[in-house]
């Protein structure tokens, strides 16, 4: 019983340490919980999972091309009119004879192809092809989706800093109304600061309400992109990501990037759906070659054993084996041959197209990765002066305030560019890190977690 209760604890403890954190009664998930949950639940995953399956099965399908095909088959049938006995003439003697109602009979067949134009081996290579971009397709689905649920995290990260930012606002217009309120009633502030100071908490009220609609919109895209209920509550874990981005960090990570033109090799040498492309062009060629394979001879080797009686007997004497080669040369198929041909041209002109666009689709998003991530580096130093100096500001500005020396309108301002400057400054610290999952993205940096 002991053993037994030891080992239910550490199944539950196992099971809740591979499941999201808890708080409450609200699940909460890390980065790598709904990456997990992604590559789980994904419809399009299940989708290029199933295509690789099918992909398989037909690279089988194309490898027993190799192998001879054998079948058997068996019949019985039974005469139901006309089994009056019926007289036959043998050397002019007349002989009565029964009828024999029954007709059994058996056959059994195996065919090889020799040679059939090299149209096996072209299916062969077609088949292995499409295998090989299924699997990079499947690849490159479960990357795409895990990116994409990345830069939803960070999303939904950076309105949850944001909504952080608005509510630290509100309460130091709140405690700044409290001081006009206690300055009002001891005669020494005039009734139109108080009205200001109650309009800007209103205005800072309502911001609030729309920075908490911009968190719950943004989990309801995330818990949609993992495939889950978006009307579940959930919360999302902020320690998955920096919320600050050092400027050694930067510097670091520019390192390990490289060049522009050494990341775009990068990624033409490394992503899969790249690699599918060019799997479908060889798909493609091949098709060309089972095309032509009409225009040769082909041979094939047969052989088997037939039987056929009234009674199920004399399998010596009415059965019969045999052997043959058949050979087959084509002299005129009214031009379907070149019409084949050159329909299978036109699909790996249509791939060689489409694989070219892909280069260029990757070239460009590549440049544009890079320009935004020196865009985001850039925010990152403007944005960090300007929280520094805004800080600065706001706490002299309200000890003058305090003392009597500011107006209220020299703390609302300054309350406002503070916190203009933090929601910036949040900003351009996720901008940088969603910048930075582009740039793996377009690279091929970006490995499945």
């Amino acid at each position: 019983m002991k053993m037994r209760l030891l080992l239910t604890l550490c199944i539950i403890t196992i099971g809740t340490s591979a499941m999201a954190q808890v708080r409450g009664d609200v699940p909460v998930y890390s980065l790598d919980d709904c990456l997990r949950l992604t590559i789980e639940n994904n419809y399009d995953i299940k989708v290029a999972s199933a295509a690789t399956v099918a992909a398989s099965a037909s690279l089988t399908q194309a490898f027993g091309n190799y192998l001879p095909s054998a079948d058997i088959n068996a019949s019985y049938s039974r005469q139901l009119t006309n089994l009056r006995p019926q007289i036959s003439f043998i050397n002019g003697i007349p002989v009565a004879g029964n009828p024999l109602p029954n007709s059994y009979s058996m056959s059994a067949g195996m065919n090889w192809v020799i040679f059939d134009g090299l149209r096996r081996e072209a299916q062969y290579d077609a088949a292995r092809n499409n295998l090989n971009a299924a699997d990079n397709d499947l690849r490159y689905t479960r990357l795409e989706a895990q990116y994409k649920v990345t830069r939803q995290y960070l999303t939904v990260l950076q309105n949850m800093q944001l909504l952080k930012a608005r509510r630290d606002q509100l309460d130091l217009s709140r405690s700044t109304l409290e001081r006009v309120k206690a300055m009002y009633d001891a005669g020494k502030s005039p009734i139109t600061q108080l009205y200001s100071q109650e309009t800007e908490v209103a205005n800072q009220e309502s911001a609030l309400i729309k920075a908490e609609n911009d968190v719950d919109n943004a989990k309801a895209t995330l818990l949609q992109l993992m495939c889950l209920n978006p009307t579940m509550p959930a919360e999302f874990a902020e320690a998955s990501i920096p919320s600050e981005a050092a400027a050694v960090d930067v510097e670091g990570y520019r390192r390990f990037i490289g060049t522009e033109e050494a990341s775009v090799m990068r990624a033409l040498a490394s992503r899969p759906d790249i690699a599918a492309a060019d799997q479908r062009v060889n798909s493609a060629a091949a098709g060309i070659t089972n095309a032509r394979s009409t225009y040769m001879p082909s041979v094939n080797a047969n052989g088997g054993y037939s039987w056929r009686n009234s009674e199920i007997s004399d399998f010596d004497r009415q059965g019969q084996m045999f052997v043959g080669l058949t050979l087959r040369v084509p002299l005129f198929d009214k031009f379907q041959t070149n019409a084949n041909i050159e329909s299978a041209t036109l699909t790996l002109t249509r791939n060689q197209i489409d694989r070219q666009k892909l280069e260029l689709q990757i070239r460009t998003t590549v440049k544009s990765s890079y320009l935004n991530l020196a865009a985001s580096e850039k925010g990152l130093g403007v944005t960090e002066r300007a929280l520094k100096a805004a800080e600065l500001n706001y706490e002299a500005a309200r000890e003058r305030f305090n003392v009597g020396s500011a107006t209220l309108l020299d703390v609302q301002t300054a309350n406002n560019q503070l916190i203009t400057a933090r929601i910036n400054r949040i900003g351009a610290v996720y901008t940088y890190y969603d910048a930075r999952t582009l740039v793996e993205f377009a690279t091929g940096l970006f490995r499945e977690r």
